[in-house]
């Protein structure tokens, strides 16, 4: 990495934390520039204005996102059941990370959630264009083994899950919320990719 790339990662290492913990509103330029230790011309010089930083931020750290989880994902598709399908993308953020040099997967996980929270304009772009294929995916594959399951069923399954996901990955000191981190997600995460399966064959018996 050179010594541009390594400013950038920085600032960006110094926006998430700060876009995590006050919200794209609350967070100020001039104080991540600070956190980041860099004068704030230099982030309008590589970002642009503040959405640009956030976006721009979030499509970076969303491309290693889907690496790592649809590696994980075709492992499990591989030789694995609708239990280890749904667990590959839930753990591989924690487990499969691998360049933390901006953010770890738990921090990103953070920053994912705390992204529902923002004005879906903010956010759009990014998403449709970064996650919305890579997701699509894995909610494809999971769904392969729940073929009778209508739509509403399945969105409601997912929401379930995703708030259920977030109390346990997105809960310490790097969150809005400060709550406690949640010991052995690990094995949480896996506990509740079980309890996914028993409740999607809930809604297809």
């Amino acid at each position: 990495m050179n010594k541009s790339d390594a400013t950038k990662a920085q600032m960006m290492r110094a926006a998430i934390a700060l876009f995590t913990l006050r919200g794209y509103e609350g967070a100020a330029v001039r104080d991540i520039a600070n956190a980041a230790g860099v004068n704030i011309g230099l982030i309008r010089y590589h970002f642009g204005h503040k959405a640009d930083l956030y976006r721009d931020t979030l499509a970076y750290v969303s491309a290693q996102y889907n690496e790592v989880c649809l590696e994980a994902l075709h492992r499990a598709q591989e030789n694995g059941g609708a239990e280890e399908v749904i667990c590959s993308w839930l753990l591989a953020p924690v487990t499969d990370w691998k360049d933390d040099s901006v953010a770890t997967g738990e921090q990103v996980l953070c920053f994912l959630n705390k992204m529902g929270y923002e004005d879906p304009e903010l956010t759009r772009e990014v998403y449709e264009s970064h996650f919305s294929y890579a997701l699509q995916e894995w909610q494809d594959a999971v769904r392969a083994f729940f073929p009778g399951i209508s739509r509403g069923d399945w969105l409601w399954c997912l929401t379930c899950l995703r708030g259920m996901y977030f109390n346990i990955v997105a809960h310490n000191d790097f969150t809005l919320w400060g709550l406690p981190r949640i010991q052995g997600r690990e094995a949480a995460i896996r506990r509740l990719a079980a309890d996914m399966v028993h409740l999607l064959h809930a809604y297809t018996a």
